[in-house]
């Protein structure tokens, strides 16, 4: 019996789906040197699985459960089935529908339905726990070259400076087109990084990932703060991008190290390094020891 036949056993007899094994199948979705995220297939039952733990301590599985379980019947996340604490594994719903495009936030509907989920994951209180995001941008940038270790630090202290004060509540902190599911609701997938922090950080991330232009980030703004209760800046905003794209180059770098490869990074990497005036190759940057 291999490790994977192993593991399908074992979660078919936790789940009570023991009598459906000859109906089921694992699939690996995504995986890295430290956690995988998985499709159970029993009959036709169907749940996501994620294993693991990441390095960078930052992505907690019980967290993310914990926020699953927060969410449950709001419409914003698949439902928590499970989180087996000595084999480091959480088991939720799987969400079927439509993944987003890009296309989507430049459509009246489609944006107006996605910002409306937003306002509503915000209404949330953080989850007992708080994001630093420039003790985050350290912690990636623990074995960078010293230049771009300085450099980024720099900059992201800067922009933290430049912020007006907001109430922390709960943010899903990975928010781009890949984590959006589109069926009878607009839904988010991949909680990893779901933590306490300010609301601006989500839409700021939307905003970098997908280079939205002047035109498209004021309607992606203008949609969510007719939304929310939160007392906003609009100048926050574009500082909010600023850190992100901080944070992303600091977290590809920190990928890159412990051996993702250049192709999973760069489209983050290289738009983040250029709006920051980083004239850095992500395949040249070697981390220091």
């Amino acid at each position: 019996m291999t490790d994977n036949d192993e593991f399908l056993a074992y979660l078919l007899r936790r789940l009570d789906l023991a009598g459906k094994a000859n109906a089921s199948k694992l699939e690996l979705l995504s995986h890295s040197h430290f956690f995988s995220a998985l499709k159970l297939t029993a009959g036709d039952t169907r749940y996501m699985v994620r294993r693991g733990g990441h390095p960078d301590g930052i992505r907690d599985l019980r967290r993310e459960f914990n926020v699953l379980t927060l969410l449950d019947g709001s419409g914003l996340a698949p439902s928590p089935v499970m989180f087996d604490q000595d084999r480091n594994f959480i088991v939720y719903e799987y969400l079927p529908g439509v993944i987003w495009s890009r296309r989507m936030l430049t459509e009246a509907g489609a944006l107006e339905a996605l910002t409306d989920s937003l306002a509503r994951l915000h209404s949330n209180n953080p989850p007992g726990s708080v994001c630093d995001p420039i003790k985050t941008v350290e912690l990636y940038l623990l074995n960078a070259d010293t230049a771009l270790r300085s450099r980024l630090m720099e900059i992201a202290n800067g922009a933290m400076g430049r912020l007006h004060g907001t109430r922390s509540v709960l943010c899903h902190y990975d928010m781009w087109c890949g984590n959006i599911i589109q069926d009878r609701n607009t839904r988010f997938i991949d909680w990893e990084f779901a933590n306490g922090g300010a609301p601006l950080i989500d839409l700021a991330t939307l905003v970098c990932y997908h280079s939205l232009d002047e035109d498209e980030t004021e309607a992606l703004w203008c949609s969510y703060a007719g939304k929310t209760q939160e007392q906003l800046h609009r100048e926050d905003l574009a500082t909010w991008c600023i850190i992100v794209d901080c944070l992303t180059v600091a977290w590809c770098g920190f990928s890159m190290a412990l051996g993702d490869s250049p192709g999973a990074t760069e489209p983050f990497y290289g738009p983040a390094a250029k709006r920051l005036g980083l004239n850095i190759n992500i395949q040249d940057e070697k981390p220091s020891r």
